[in-house]
């Protein structure tokens, strides 16, 4: 036992070594993507003190706290010490550390103090994300109260008595946007968390659809086409190391006989057991089993004699002997005969598979249930082989109707259901939901337009009392300078929501005029800063609010030209103060804070643009997600060789029509179709002939068959036609009886082989309260007595 848990961490200790490998990688690259905004802080600070805006001392206090803490951040991510703790990227102790580090400068700086908080904007929309959501309160809540303390302290230490009504007033402003922005901020997380789930979905979905492309749906075995590539593949190896691979073809033995004698049914379920028996026989080798058509198997032995194959072929037929098959059907027993065959190094594959073919028909001339290698044999009939020309065949879409048994691809469609949510899955009807359903009604494109809308009106109805309480009370403005932007407010609170509601905006380009909004509220905001230079504080969080509020619906090149204008906008304040000659202007303190505030404004630019782009790949996503699920489930209902529904779908389809029965009592037919002498085409002719035939039958079948008919490929060369509202089903038969004549007169197949291609089939009227189990094995018992006297004619189930 002290083995076995020492052997299991030994086994799991890379894996932790991969993943604490990982998050050192990931805290390391957030260090150093965080590092240029701390060295442009600097590099200011150092500027501010060369031009006297800056005590030297607060400086290089600010300088030494930050370079200390940065150094001891970077040394731990390096080391590895921090993947050992409960914070493997330092990502909650770098974001206080930005916190604390705002606070001081709030608390120290003289001329550069009002841009101090502007970083809470880029710590909170673009750095709190990444936290759990309890550290985000905890740090939210730092950002609120470190404030708080920097401004009590500051009232201890500093020279100059406070405005206590304007610090009160910065604060309240803050303790509005803080809100705002941690809203915004889920945005971008959700933003993210959408990015990282469809990615994840559709990985699932394309690994998903991969598998269903090269597997057989009823047995799990490999498809033909698969077959073909690895034979190419071995092929390919063979010719370079010259270690030779045998090739096996498996046919059992009078397995129609079953099918008509006991159902469909019955012969799926030998199919799956069979390809169950051979991969608990050949464990080794159980991979490159095919299902090579039918009842029809390829085995691929790599490195293996023609000796070795035939000894793990007859342990194979021994198996199939010792098998209890009368769970199948009472007294039933599978036998099959094989033909082996070893790769020659120059030699073409299909050669080789004509080789193997040519055994496995010497083996059943011989009297089936036996093996044979290619070149032992006395003798081989000529011309009897069948030429197995490399077509794109795919294997039966067949899939086990009538019995409880659960295929491959039944666990496939558990498993994506279970996997794979729904992309238009709705939030809980909560209070929210509740509230923009009566904001914006049922359009549900507006909603998240609506949600911002709501944001914005919290903010706009601050700035109005702001403007009411403080500004014009204090001469801050005049009477009617300030009624002007408290109508600027208003129309950004009205407009925006009254175009909204109406419906309007659906049909524009942007719906949520959302560039429109972040340029009107931008520019009031940027015009009253030129206007109120003493309360910088307060304008400039706004400034990065109002720039912030919109990358959650801009697109990358609008989120590039909203930062610009802004930039230019702040520049042309900063000019028309200084060419204006204002009074109190002063020219080295705006300068450091119009230049401070530029470059918060474009790192939150960047910050945007890289959100807007992880948006647009979310689309795109989405998109493609969407293709690949449509993929998969045409891979699932389609037939990939004629294009017709496959057995598994059309089984959907009987089910639901037979609860429309119930209810309605509108009966409905069902005709089961198979294609007479398919085999001998198949033998004499080869399967790329076959396959011609079956595409060019299902498409004259279409042409000829009503629109509310359904058809689909029920298996090999039999189909199955849902005739709906067929009233009784005599009407089904002379549908068969039309379509039938229809096909005489056609010929099928290549255009150098022309085959004229008859049918016999069996039609079955659904019964009330029957099972659809009965009524299909009806129609199958209808077609063997079709078949039975004589073929090329259709009869109707008792």
């Amino acid at each position: 036992m002290n083995l076995s848990v020492s052997s299991l961490s030994s086994a799991s200790q890379p894996a932790v070594d991969r993943d604490q490998g990982e998050m050192r990688r990931r805290g390391l690259k957030r260090f150093w993507l965080a590092f240029p905004s701390y060295a442009a802080v600097l590099a200011l600070l150092c500027l501010g003190t060369y031009l006297g805006s800056v005590k030297g001392g607060v400086a290089a206090l600010i300088t030494v706290y930050t370079v200390l803490s940065l150094g001891l951040i970077y040394l731990a991510l390096h080391m590895g010490w921090a993947v050992r703790t409960q914070d493997p990227m330092l990502a909650f102790t770098q974001s206080s550390f930005s916190i604390a580090l705002v606070a001081i400068g709030y608390a120290l700086l003289d001329d550069l103090r009002s841009t101090a908080l502007l970083w809470l904007c880029v710590i909170v929309v673009f750095d709190l994300w990444r936290l759990p959501r309890q550290q985000v309160r905890l740090a939210m809540a730092l950002c609120l109260v470190l404030p708080m303390l920097a401004t009590a302290s500051r009232h201890y230490w500093h020279p100059v008595p406070l405005n206590w009504f304007h610090e009160l007033f910065t604060l309240l402003i803050l303790a509005v946007v803080l809100p705002v922005l941690y809203a915004v901020s889920g945005q971008a997380r959700a933003a993210r968390s959408r990015h990282a789930r469809q990615k994840q979905q559709m990985a699932e979905t394309l690994e998903r659809l991969h598998e269903l492309s090269i597997r057989d749906g009823l047995t799990g075995l490999f498809n033909r086409r698969h077959m073909l590539s690895l034979l190419d593949d071995e092929a390919r190896r063979s010719r370079r190391s010259g270690r030779p691979f045998t090739v096996a073809l498996l046919d059992l033995d009078l397995f129609k006989r079953v099918n008509d004698v006991h159902g469909h049914a019955v012969g799926d379920q030998v199919l799956k057991a069979f390809a169950q028996i051979a991969q608990q026989v050949l464990p080794g080798s159980a991979d490159m089993l095919a299902r090579w058509g039918g009842e029809e198997f390829l085995l691929l032995q790599a490195e293996t004699s023609n000796d070795q194959a035939l000894a793990d072929l007859h342990r194979l037929r021994e198996a199939c002997h010792a098998h209890d098959w009368s769970p199948c059907a009472p007294g039933l027993s599978v036998t099959f005969s094989a033909g082996i065959c070893q790769h020659a190094r120059q030699d073409q594959v299909d050669h080789t598979l004509e080789l193997a073919d040519r055994a496995l028909y010497a083996a059943k001339a011989e009297g089936r249930d036996r093996v044979n290698v290619h070149g032992e044999l006395a003798s081989t009939p000529d011309g009897a082989a069948r030429a197995c020309r490399r077509a794109n065949l795919a294997p039966a879409s067949a899939t086990p109707l009538l019995s409880n048994a659960r295929t491959w691809t039944d666990l496939v469609i558990d498993d994506l259901d279970e996997k794979v949510p729904p992309l238009n899955e709705q939030p809980a009807h909560g209070w929210r939901h509740r509230l923009l359903n009566m904001l914006c009604g049922s359009n549900q494109k507006l909603r998240p337009a609506m949600a911002l809308c709501m944001l914005s009106l919290c903010v706009y109805l601050a700035s109005i009392a702001g403007f009411v309480l403080y500004v014009m009370p204090s001469g801050l403005l005049t009477y009617e300078q300030g009624m002007g932007f408290v109508a600027h407010n208003v129309l950004a609170i009205v407009v925006p929501f009254a175009l909204l509601r109406s419906g309007v905006t659906v049909k524009w380009r942007d719906p949520s005029f959302v560039m429109v909004q972040v340029l009107w509220g931008g520019t009031g905001v940027i015009i009253g800063y030129g206007m109120m230079p003493s309360t910088s504080p307060s304008t400039l969080q706004m400034i990065c609010l109002s720039l912030v509020f919109g990358f959650t619906s801009l697109r990358p090149t609008q989120t590039v030209w909203i930062g610009r204008y802004y930039l230019v906008m702040m520049l042309g304040v900063l000019l028309v103060r200084a060419l204006s000659d204002v009074p109190g202007f002063m020219p080295r303190r705006e300068s450091l804070e119009v230049a401070m505030t530029c470059m918060v404004l474009w790192i939150l630019t960047l910050q945007s643009t890289r959100l807007s782009d992880i948006r647009q790949k979310v689309r795109e996503e989405k998109r493609q997600l969407i293709e690949a699920t449509e993929r998969v489930s045409q891979v699932m209902v389609r037939d990939p060789l004629t294009g017709l529904f496959n057995r598994q779908y059309m089984q959907v389809l009987l089910d639901r029509e037979c609860v429309r029965h119930q209810r309605s009592g509108k009966s409905f037919s069902v005709a089961l179709i198979d294609l007479d002498y398919f085999k001998a085409i198949n033998d004499t002719l080869g399967h790329a002939v076959g396959d011609e035939v079956l595409i060019g039958f299902a498409q004259a079948a279409r042409n000829h068959l009503r629109d509310s008919d359904v058809l689909c490929r029920w298996g090999g060369e039999e189909f199955l036609v849902l005739l709906v509202g067929a009233d009784p089903g005599v009407n089904g038969v002379m549908a068969m009886a039309r379509m039938r004549d229809a096909l005489a007169a056609r010929e099928l197949g290549l255009s150098d082989v022309g085959l004229t291609v008859t049918f016999s089939a069996g039609v079955a009227e659904h019964l009330p309260d029957e099972p659809i189990a009965r009524t299909l094995q009806r129609a199958d018992e209808a077609l063997y007595a079709a078949k039975a006297a004589g073929r090329d004619r259709c009869e109707l189930a008792a």
